[in-house]
């Protein structure tokens, strides 16, 4: 299951309220905005036929956002990890590739009234595209319920209290990808959002998001979800379509749903090169050749409790008739105290063709933010 939030993720300091303009650099500097984070982790899983394996590391984050000085702003952020204990070669290393990495240094321009612009290090949330970029976007708003986001990036990172790259690594080479977004709303209750990624040696991918979100009476919403991309590559050998339908209801503090994704004889692997919205917590399979995916979700909120299932599984995987994989996603998440929040999340894989994707994991991770 894959969540952003507020200040602890992608999105980073553009979760920070609009700031008052500054008269002087010096001011801009005084009067900037400093946010950030202290995280504790583990996790803990064991595959099919292997020993228990895991590890269990410590972060600090701090952003920092100066006040726009005529409408320019600038943003610096750090990020350090460190292993604080690991059993039976838990793969540290491979969840977290870099103990300290600069994943936001920006130069902001805030239009007046139409949106801004970003270059440089910062955090972006896209359909098929996550995390941190090192690049150029622009978040504009030429009318009233319409929204476009599109630039270009160049390289990319994933930072957080679980994952770490190694560094900001080449999209495409270093051709980079190019995106376009759009959100318009028509009517009160539909988003109509068509998509656009392009990198050239890799996929060109248009695609159509549509969301319709009824109230259907004082205590029942329903929101529903239908989303088809298709991808085309230079040569066509991986050509693949991927379509995905989601229906999910909510009554007071409840929330249930069920979703389904196919992907093409050729597979739709290529558009979840550079992120996805996977409801999974690793949904391993799901863009394979042939793959179809149903699921079942369900979740609750209680003051500060939220508790969240979900049960999916995979058939003709490669286009093999048995070949099938399931997973159980369990998340429980607790306000502690005010920015003191822990997250508990237990994922169980199920795929008895092949034993390295036969496997369970339980991960913790504490966290304080301000």
């Amino acid at each position: 299951m894959k969540r952003i939030t507020c200040g602890l993720a992608a999105a980073g300091l553009l979760c920070l309220a609009p700031m008052t303009a500054a008269a002087s650099i010096n001011e801009a500097f005084a009067n900037g905005e400093l946010a950030g984070q202290v995280g504790l982790y583990g996790i803990s899983g064991k595959e099919k036929g292997s020993d228990r394996a895991g590890f269990i590391s410590g972060s600090a984050a701090l952003e920092y956002q100066t006040a726009p000085f005529h409408r320019l702003s600038l943003g610096f952020g750090a990020w350090g990890t460190t292993r604080l204990t690991q059993s039976n070669d838990g793969d540290y290393r491979g969840a977290i590739g870099s103990d300290a990495i600069i994943h936001q240094a920006f130069v902001r321009y805030a239009g007046d009234g139409w949106g801004e612009i970003t270059a440089g290090r910062h955090g972006i949330d896209l359909e098929w595209l996550g995390d941190y970029i090192l690049g150029v976007s622009a978040q504009l708003t030429p009318l009233e319920n319409l929204a476009l986001t599109l630039g270009w990036a160049n390289r990319q990172a994933v930072v957080g209290i679980d994952e770490v790259s190694e560094s900001f690594a080449k999209m495409n080479g270093s051709k980079g990808l190019y995106f376009v977004d759009l959100q318009y709303a028509p009517l009160e209750w539909l988003t109509v959002n068509p998509y656009y990624y392009h990198a050239t040696d890799i996929y060109r991918a248009p695609g159509l998001k549509l969301t319709a979100e009824f109230a259907l009476s004082d205590q029942w919403d329903s929101a529903t979800m239908l989303q088809y991309v298709s991808t085309s590559t230079p040569s066509g050998v991986a050509d693949g379509d991927f379509l995905w339908l989601e229906q999910s209801f909510a009554l007071g503090d409840f929330a249930f749903g069920a979703g389904y994704m196919q992907a093409d004889s050729k597979g739709g692997s290529n558009i979840a090169s550079f992120g996805d919205q996977s409801p999974f917590e690793y949904g391993n399979n799901i863009f394979e050749p042939d793959a179809k995916t149903w699921y079942l979700a369900l979740g609750y909120e209680w003051k500060a409790l939220s508790l969240a299932a979900l049960y999916g599984r995979t058939d003709d995987i490669g286009g093999a008739a048995n070949a099938e994989a399931g997973e159980f996603n369990l998340v429980a998440g607790y306000g502690l105290y005010e920015n003191l929040d822990l997250e508990l999340i237990y994922a169980d894989v199920r795929n008895k063709a092949l034993a390295e994707d036969d496997f369970y994991s339980v991960s913790l991770g504490l966290t304080y933010s301000f």
